[in-house]
């Protein structure tokens, strides 16, 4: 597959503009561009609303008949928080530890950081007062600041270096959509799906229980592909020199990981280094591609 005209714009604009998908108002972004990119190829999207609350809804995109389709191909759209360490595939809890870790130090530093500049402002200021001075403006505007970020990181940094988790997935997808032939074949981005499956669970239907599901996941990472489940091709995985996985679960994952060995037990995961890459792997792009054709 050859970077066209297309594909250079949806990286671009997806790796630019809408690379952070964190809050309600930077998804509808998002969703506004992705709905529109497809509707450009195709008519069939929609948007879907569960776990509505006051302010805030969840949103999935399907493109195709969900309901009836052989097989539904998948990815998260929702952008993971800032952490400590590697990303573990398939490890929630380890991965909610390392985000909260990351959330209370960060927290601490900034309220000592606050602490100190307070201490440090008390020292030198005048004991006259004039609520319209300079000097007091500034500090009740840095003040503002301080408090607005303290929001911010007590609720997490959004990472906003994510080509690889998981924009390599939506922009694969994307090419999908484009090539795709008949009603076989159906899509869906859902959403929270960095520390859940809620986006997961509300795509799985009664009336889609005996499709075949393709879950995507950093797809475009500098590491090897891996396959976990059964509705592959054995054959194409052997070809394609893709590391492959029998399982019971009904979903099959396809993604790029390093794997480590411990316990006689194999982890995935992908450092830092991994994650903050700003080009993708365009070779395990085209083997995902081919193996889903």
């Amino acid at each position: 597959m050859q970077q066209n005209e297309k594909f250079k714009d949806w990286l671009f604009r997806y790796q630019s503009f809408y690379r952070v998908r964190r809050t309600d108002k930077s998804k509808q972004r998002f969703l506004s561009a992705l709905v529109a990119d497809i509707s450009d190829m195709r008519k069939d999207v929609q948007v879907i609303e569960y776990n509505r609350h006051k302010k805030y809804a969840s949103r999935n995109i399907y493109v195709g008949d969900i309901e009836k389709a052989d097989r539904i191909i998948c990815t998260y759209y929702d952008t993971p928080i800032q952490h400590f360490g590697p990303y573990v595939l398939f490890d929630r809890e380890a991965q909610e530890k390392r985000t909260t870790s990351f959330i209370i130090v960060s927290s601490v530093l900034l309220i000592m950081a606050g602490i100190a500049g307070t201490l440090l402002y008390t020292q030198y200021a005048s004991d006259a007062f004039d609520v319209l001075s300079l000097r007091n403006l500034l500090t009740a505007l840095a003040y503002g600041i301080y408090f607005y970020l303290l929001g911010k990181v007590t609720k997490g940094l959004p990472k906003r270096r994510t080509l690889i988790r998981n924009t390599s997935s939506v922009l694969a997808m994307l090419v999908m959509i484009s090539e795709a032939k008949g009603e076989k074949t159906a899509f869906a981005f859902v959403d929270e799906g960095i520390f859940g499956e809620s986006g997961l669970e509300a795509m799985l239907t009664p009336q889609n229980k005996k499709a075949k599901i393709f879950f995507l996941d950093c797809v475009g990472a500098d590491a090897p592909l891996h396959v976990i489940g059964n509705d592959v091709s054995k054959a194409k995985l052997s070809e394609l020199s893709i590391d492959h996985q029998s399982s019971d679960e009904r979903i099959t994952y396809i993604f790029s990981a390093k794997t480590s060995e411990k316990e006689k037990k194999t982890s995935f995961y992908l450092d830092r280094a991994d994650l903050d890459r700003k080009t993708l792997n365009m070779e395990n792009i085209e083997k995902v591609m081919e193996l889903c054709r």
